[in-house]
């Protein structure tokens, strides 16, 4: 490989994530320890145990991190696209969080 052709971390991030999923290897970079509190105790479609994925929320009955919608959504990919990359996150699990989140932002600014 030629010097200073390596692609940055974040280029071929969904493919990276897919396949960190499917081999159940979890990378770091995947891991929201680091995640501010939302208040995410209060949304059903989010889960927390200090057992899994270092304690990260992650949907409800997934190893998932939230993050990855955040992540994912940056990166220009639809939710409908997202709920196909990960299987075990259903598109309303999605949505959930999404309400959840613009509701404790605007919380937040209030």
């Amino acid at each position: 490989m030629v010097r200073g052709t390596e692609s940055p971390w974040w280029v071929n991030r969904s493919d990276r994530w897919r396949t960190a999923y499917a081999e159940r290897a979890l990378v770091p970079e995947l891991l929201m320890s680091a995640q501010p509190d939302l208040g995410w105790a209060g949304c059903a479609a989010v889960e927390r145990d200090p057992q899994r994925v270092s304690g990260a929320w992650v949907f409800t009955g997934t190893r998932i991190p939230v993050a990855a919608l955040f992540e994912n959504l940056e990166d220009g990919v639809s939710l409908a696209e997202f709920v196909e990359l990960f299987p075990g996150v259903t598109e309303q699990q999605a949505r959930l969080v999404l309400e959840h989140v613009a509701r404790s932002s605007a919380a937040a600014v209030a």
